[in-house]
């Protein structure tokens, strides 16, 4: 008896290089640093002007932010991760969204992330 052997050839295909999705200032000159992403159904500028009202009543007042998020930390010290306290937000919904859990605001079938520096959510 004769033994059969059998070869398996793979051809692997290049890594597509992974696109950044294009963002957009909500304010020029940067003022806030408030922008916004991944807009799908909606342009800048509808979705700048509530990302930017966001900012400024976060902003007004400490217990605002208490009142948009809180911090889950694995140790008092250690930097945390966000959750959402306050899921609406002027007619707009507010939730983690995407593949990375993005802060992301929605109405309708209009969507899009919101960052920025230390904004909107900062569990550091």
């Amino acid at each position: 008896m004769g033994s059969v052997g059998v070869l398996v050839v793979c051809a692997l295909a290049p890594t597509a290089a992974v696109a950044l999705p294009k963002t957009y200032e909500c304010q020029k000159p940067v003022v806030t640093g408030v922008e916004v992403w991944g807009l799908h159904d909606i342009g800048t500028a509808r979705a700048c002007p509530p990302a930017l009202e966001l900012f400024a009543w976060e902003n007004a007042k400490a217990s605002h932010a208490r009142a948009l998020y809180g911090c889950r930390r694995p140790a008092p010290d250690e930097a945390g991760f966000p959750y959402l306290r306050l899921h609406e937000f002027r007619g707009w919904a507010l939730h983690f969204g995407g593949r990375y859990k993005e802060f992301t605001m929605s109405r309708g079938n209009s969507s899009f992330h919101v960052g920025g520096t230390d904004f909107p959510l900062n569990c550091t």
